[in-house]
């Protein structure tokens, strides 16, 4: 999601999209690591690695395609803002792999870490929230008590249209907290 900031707080969207870094075309599952746990774990590892390096590629390529429309549109992308769990994967391949909480955890990770390496690729700064401190976080950055926020992002989804789910609101709050000022 890109957002822009403007004077009293307004909040404008300026692009939304879905990435689908793994699972459509290709050979490669949506869902490595449930995948990975039916496999041994030689062939988990490359499987993990391989989908790694395919969402990298797609996250790159759906990143410059946004850059580029937006700088058409005379926008320029200052920074990436990227909610990360509250407790990241920090287990071996095998742990992992053993516990459903830690492959849910780590399935996220995996399309984190391609956003933040495409981002980084592209010479985009990298601000990253912690989902627990997401509101509070938005709330300073807006300069708005943190009562006020649930309004305010209802107001944004509105003018933004459908879907909005938690998802792309956490998506919006992360971009404004990465925006400079």
């Amino acid at each position: 999601m890109a957002v822009s900031s403007g004077p009293a707080k307004a909040v404008t969207i300026l692009d939304r999209r879905r990435v689908e870094m793994l699972g459509s075309e290709e050979d490669r599952p949506r869902f490595a690591y449930h995948v990975a746990r039916t496999l041994q774990l030689d062939a988990a590892g490359r499987l993990i690695h391989e989908c790694a390096e395919l969402s990298l590629t797609r996250a790159t390529a759906a990143l410059r395609s946004a850059v580029e429309e937006l700088a058409a549109s005379g926008f320029e992308v200052a920074a990436s803002g990227i909610v990360f769990g509250n407790r990241p994967p920090s287990a071996s391949l095998e742990a992992i792999l053993k516990s459903h909480a830690l492959v849910h955890a780590a399935e996220g990770e995996l399309f984190r870490t391609a956003i933040r390496r495409a981002s980084e690729a592209l010479d985009i700064p990298v601000t990253a929230v912690r989902a627990g401190d997401l509101e509070s976080r938005a709330a300073a950055a807006l300069r708005i008590a943190a009562g006020e926020l649930p309004d305010h992002l209802s107001r944004i989804g509105r003018a933004a249209g459908r879907p909005w789910a938690k998802d792309h609101r956490d998506s919006c709050l992360a971009a404004l907290i990465a925006l400079p000022g």
